[in-house]
């Protein structure tokens, strides 16, 4: 469970977010709405402990996760998966390497890495994949290296921050259907988008942010601001 508690972050003069309060169960599917400047990427952060709140607290299984010491917040980052809009990828790097190596960093023996690459890169339709290169990918094959690189330490909890932006609407939509496939499996899911057709077609919890501030939370949402 993770819980938001009146959640405010300023920025100097500027609110970012303010008295924000909301919970995700798990195995949820939430998506998060709202124009530029609304407080998503800000939340986010938050989330990711790169970003601390001015006031409130978010916790995660009970702990407040602003008050872990810095040694252990690279620990508490690898339970969460990241998969960002401009992928982050290492061009010189094949498929496999990309996806093996936040476990190589971590010190994981290869015997571990091999067989959890394989599986992972299975899961979002790369295994034929493996040895090709960024250069040698479609815009939608480079954004599953994204989210099976985001897998690979089994989060229970993955943030996919405008994942589908630099795509075209079929690759949009197939990214879309492995992030509900993935959420099947039992990864919660915490959707940040703009992309009106996509929030539209699924039918899934929907927060509409404006101005720092919550205002709509549908259970079966639809994108509804201009």
């Amino acid at each position: 469970m993770i819980i938001f508690d009146k959640i405010t972050k300023h920025y100097g003069s500027h609110k970012a977010l303010d008295n924000v309060s909301f919970s995700i169960r798990p195995r949820e599917f939430v998506i998060l709405v709202g124009p530029s400047g609304a407080g998503k990427t800000t939340l986010i952060k938050l989330l990711l402990c790169e970003e601390k709140p001015t006031f409130g607290s978010i916790t995660i299984d009970g702990k407040d996760i602003h008050l872990l010491q810095e040694k252990y917040i690279p620990y508490y980052r690898r339970q969460i998966g990241v998969v960002f809009q401009d992928f982050k990828l290492l061009p010189s790097q094949t498929v496999e390497e990309n996806v093996a190596f936040a476990m190589q960093v971590s010190g994981k023996p290869d015997s571990e890495i091999n067989k959890e690459v394989a599986k992972i890169l299975e899961l979002v339709g790369l295994k034929d994949k493996a040895h090709n290169f960024p250069r040698e990918l479609s815009g939608g094959e480079i954004q599953r290296v994204a989210i099976a690189r985001a897998l690979v330490f089994r989060p229970q909890f993955l943030i996919a921050d405008e994942p589908t932006g630099n795509l075209d609407p079929a690759n949009a939509w197939e990214i879309t259907k492995l992030l509900l496939k993935i959420n099947s499996l039992g990864t919660t899911v915490l959707l940040a988008t703009h992309n009106r057709d996509i929030v539209n077609s699924i039918n899934k919890r929907v927060i509409n942010m404006e101005d720092g501030r919550i205002v709509k939370d549908r259970r079966k949402g639809k994108y509804d601001y201009k």
